[in-house]
């Protein structure tokens, strides 16, 4: 009888346990969202979508906007952000993070991935890769710059082969900005984990 009380103390304390480990495996992973600043990518993208209004309504205005076409604009983008934030904001998409990197990470790996981004390597690492990001992305920029009349010719030739003359040409006018970052993936830490694709 004491060996089945036992059993059935145990049943449910199991549901407790799990739920606890969940638990603490989603502080983990606030915490290291929180350190790898991945809130950022939601406002880059938030900012990112700004920016292109401002530029296409300067273009639109002949490069110089009047007072009323940047009222006009401000509001819009306002509007725009309420749009946004609700769906692509960082309070809209952190439960997707939290979910995904629970999933993909035990306890010991997130352990060990956090113990490496609070040591002086994870540190500098996070500290300085921005600046590398953004030189090498200015990097490759500069790069397609360079390849754009090559491009574009191509673009012409071929377009000669498949669309009538009167067509409008092809060219390559849309590159991204050279200050356009993505958050870079963690560092594979000392301890083996099985690493979320980002």
């Amino acid at each position: 009888m004491n060996r089945l009380a036992l059993a059935f103390a145990l049943a449910l304390c199991l549901p407790i346990c799990a739920h606890a480990d969940e638990a603490s495996r989603r502080a983990k992973v606030e915490e290291l969202l929180a350190l790898l600043h991945v809130d950022r990518t939601s406002t880059q993208l938030i900012n990112n979508l700004l920016q292109q209004t401002t530029e296409i309504t300067a273009r639109k205005s002949g490069g110089t906007m009047t007072q009323a076409t940047q009222a006009a604009l401000s509001d819009f983008q306002k509007k725009l952000v309420a749009v946004l934030e609700p769906e692509v904001g960082w309070k809209a998409i952190e439960p997707e993070y939290v979910k995904q990197y629970a999933d993909a990470f035990t306890d010991e790996e997130l352990d060990a991935i956090l113990a490496y981004y609070k040591s002086p390597a994870g540190t500098a690492f996070l500290t300085k890769l921005p600046g590398i990001d953004k030189q090498i992305n200015e990097a490759v920029h500069t790069r397609v710059v360079a390849l754009q009349p090559k491009v574009n010719q191509m673009l012409t030739e071929f377009e000669n082969t498949v669309t009538p003359a009167s067509a409008p040409p092809l060219t390559l006018k849309s590159l991204p900005p050279a200050s356009a970052t993505t958050p870079a993936p963690a560092p594979t830490p000392a301890a083996p984990a099985k690493g979320p694709q980002q």
